[in-house]
């Protein structure tokens, strides 16, 4: 801790998933003392895998394990991947390998359920972390600095910290106001068993309805992704399991082989950024309570996380009100750079149109023909 930074204060945050509870062991291994507060109980995995599933970069992998959190994650719901390809609407492919970076892996493969429970074991080793769950924020008296659970019980705090997603309470209470739209849009995800081995590479292809995608899980297992509009999901699922997965046999089989349908479920996709991350010199918001973005890239628990990570590095160098303010100047830039990339290429990779194909099909051409270009891009996928 630096001499003009904020000295060790009781981080209260509100919302225990994968982003809270990472605020939580970051915060406590930076010497401040925690009470981290979250509805439900974290449950382990169970004997298969749940469709939450998160792509996370190398470099936050290796944060998390310098943290000693990721060796608690089971070997069976965890997978490196090594590269990612992206195809174009003109069939125009680029892949970016870890090697050509001189590195072993860009990311992880993880289920949400397995990386939560391994956060909440590691936090219950910690003195200076109180769990509480079973509760939720009802108010906040901020002269006081003082949040109150439904079952009353009131919590003082120097830092209330928002990680309890895009209908943020915590947001509310503070008065911060977002804007957001919707992309008349569904995600489809799917867990399937295939005949023949799985890479450990992920790769998406765009098309005119919208990208599909396979995230790798285990050597017969993957994750498949299929965006379409709101009518075209809703309808195909009224038709149950069976006819969701004859669409997604003609969809993947051609790049898959033949595999079996374990367990499927589609959400809407939404835009939506906090006007503000910080507010009344005590309060800041991290992960979707701040952004939630298309999850085209996979970015979002990455963005939280490198939300978090800002968050404590401020705090470190600098005293509250100033360590909130950087927080969301640092943050914001990034995080709105993301949330335009990603409608830029939700835009243009489905766009019919001649000039945004031109731009697609010149950038996939550099990004494979530039080599600094290209290892800049795999150090960006990676987190750097």
């Amino acid at each position: 801790m630096s001499e003009t930074g904020q000295q060790q204060m009781h981080i209260v945050i509100i919302g225990g998933g994968l982003v809270g509870a990472a605020a939580a062991a970051e915060a406590a291994a930076n010497g401040h003392r925690v009470t981290l507060i979250e509805r439900s109980e974290p449950v382990p995995s169970g004997d298969a895998w749940d469709l939450r599933i998160s792509s996370v970069h190398q470099q936050n992998v290796d944060w998390l394990r310098e943290l000693g959190i990721w060796q608690r994650i089971p070997d069976h719901r965890q997978r490196a991947y090594h590269s990612l390809s992206v195809q174009s609407l003109d069939q125009q492919r680029v892949t970016f390998a870890a090697s050509e970076a001189g590195t072993e892996a860009l990311g992880a493969m993880v289920e949400n359920n397995a990386l939560q429970y391994a956060l909440w074991q590691w936090l219950a080793t910690q003195k200076r972390v109180t769990c509480i769950t079973g509760a939720t924020l009802q108010a906040v008296d901020w002269s006081q600095r003082l949040a109150t659970l439904d079952d009353q019980q009131q919590v003082p705090f120097d830092l209330l910290l928002g990680a309890d997603g895009a209908q943020s309470s915590v947001a509310k209470l503070a008065g911060i106001s977002a804007r957001g739209w919707d992309y008349d849009m569904r995600c489809l995800l799917a867990i399937v068993t295939t005949e023949q081995p799985v890479a450990a590479a992920t790769w998406e292809i765009f098309r005119p309805c919208g990208p599909y995608a396979l995230l790798p899980l285990d050597d017969h297992q993957a994750c498949l992704i299929d965006y379409r509009d709101n009518q075209s999901w809703m309808a195909l699922e009224t038709g149950g399991q069976d006819q969701v997965e004859r669409e997604l046999q003609d969809v993947f089989a051609p790049a898959l082989g033949s595999f079996r349908l374990q367990s499927a479920a589609s959400f809407p996709l939404r835009r939506q950024r906090a006007l503000h991350y910080h507010s009344h010199d005590c309060v800041a918001l991290v992960g979707d309570a701040a952004h939630s973005i298309h999850p085209l890239a996979g970015q979002g628990v990455n963005l939280g996380f490198g939300d978090v990570r800002q968050l404590l590095e401020s705090l470190r160098e600098l005293e509250m009100p100033a360590a909130l303010a950087d927080y969301e100047q640092k943050r914001l830039a990034v995080n709105q750079r993301m949330m335009r990339a990603m409608d830029a290429i939700h835009l243009g990779f489905r766009s019919r149109h001649l000039l945004p194909r031109a731009l697609v099909s010149l950038s996939l051409t550099a990004a494979t023909r530039i080599a600094p270009l290209k290892r800049r891009i795999i150090r960006a996928a990676m987190g750097d």
